[in-house]
């Protein structure tokens, strides 16, 4: 994979978020980016030889960078009584590096851009988040904090599509900073927690 290094590396970056956010995939311009970054055409081709290409660059640049800063917890550092605790402290630790991290921001911005065609850095990185998500969900179940009459994968994909929906909700930029950091909490304990034992 191409890794964007040099002078013009933040440049590039911006200018390619702001592309394809304003464009999407389809409609992005190898030619305006360049532009926008103050590039030549002989430099960026000589470092990326298409838009795939890029894009793939440009959000695995973006993952290191948010990488560098913060690493998700393994899936057994959920296990025992503390399993929700645990999730509002990532839950907030993540809240936190998106209102103060660039590089999480123009993430979010092109993140949830329509699939290409091929597997890219993001389909990738999305599938990985999944799988994360299922694996702390199972250490929940076998911890009793989360509902066991439900398929692990089942839970996983609720999770997620919900977690999601409130990504999206949250980058649309309307919304008032204190109740989008307690949603997903409060959320996810309704949808996943079991339900109290009626006597």
């Amino acid at each position: 994979m191409t890794e964007l290094t040099g002078s013009h590396r933040g440049a590039l970056i911006e200018a390619t978020v702001a592309e394809f956010a304003a464009s999407g995939y389809e409609g992005a311009s190898l030619n305006r980016i360049i532009r926008a970054a103050g590039i030549s055409k002989s430099s960026f081709y000589h470092a990326v030889s298409s838009k795939a290409e890029l894009f793939d660059a440009v959000v695995a640049s973006l993952v290191a960078d948010v990488r560098g800063r913060w690493q998700p917890p393994a899936p057994s550092e959920f296990a025992g009584s503390d399993f929700w605790l645990r999730v509002d402290d990532v839950l907030a630790r993540l809240a936190a590096l998106a209102g103060s991290d660039r590089a999480v921001g123009m993430l979010g911005r092109i993140f949830y851009l329509p699939a290409t065609a091929e597997p890219d850095a993001r389909t990738r990185m999305l599938e990985g988040i999944r799988a994360w998500v299922r694996e702390v969900l199972e250490v929940g179940v076998d911890s009793g904090a989360v509902r066991d009459d439900l398929p692990a994968e089942a839970l996983a994909a609720a999770a997620f599509g919900m977690l999601r929906g409130l990504d999206e909700w949250a980058l649309a930029g309307t919304v008032d900073p204190s109740s989008a950091a307690a949603a997903p909490g409060i959320l996810l304990r309704g949808l996943l927690a079991p339900a109290p034992v009626i006597s």
